[in-house]
């Protein structure tokens, strides 16, 4: 593999944030949403350097910093999330069937994250050897992808 290879850790990426977003808001009152937004925050803040994928970064830094996340709520992010893969999707001229209202239907089943994860970790981790990202980026966006498999009980 002479670089990261986006049609391959782009679809797994997506996966796992969308999967995870039908989550939010799911969990008993035993864990605190306090604990559910900083995860999600963490999260969604740290991918900006830790995209296997300079443009990628490039796309996403700027779609975050115009259209910054309101609140940590499962409607907010879904559309979030939705709002940012539509227009991932345009800047590679692919169209796009699915609307917001099916997202639930498609994401809200139960899904292997770890093995959708550990195809990102890996492009992640050959993107460090480029030098795209630092070690420490990295480690903190792996870090909050692992807590967030720990509070839905992923496997």
């Amino acid at each position: 593999m002479e670089s990261p290879q986006n049609h391959i850790w782009g679809p797994e990426l997506w996966k796992v944030l969308h999967c995870s977003a039908e989550r939010i808001g799911s969990q008993n009152l035993k864990r605190l949403p306090q604990e559910e937004s900083r995860i999600w925050g963490g999260l969604l803040a740290s991918l900006r350097y830790t995209l296997p994928c300079p443009l990628c970064k490039k796309h996403y830094t700027q779609f975050s910093s115009s259209h910054p996340l309101a609140s940590i709520d499962r409607d907010t992010v879904r559309k979030w999330l939705f709002d940012l893969h539509h227009n991932a999707n345009q800047h590679m001229d692919k169209q796009v069937a699915i609307t917001l209202e099916e997202l639930p239907s498609i994401y809200g089943k139960p899904f292997h994250f770890s093995k959708h994860l550990r195809t990102v970790q890996q492009h992640m981790s050959y993107a460090l050897r480029l030098g795209w990202m630092t070690r420490a980026d990295l480690v903190r966006t792996l870090r909050l992808f692992e807590e967030l498999k720990r509070f839905y009980d992923f496997f």
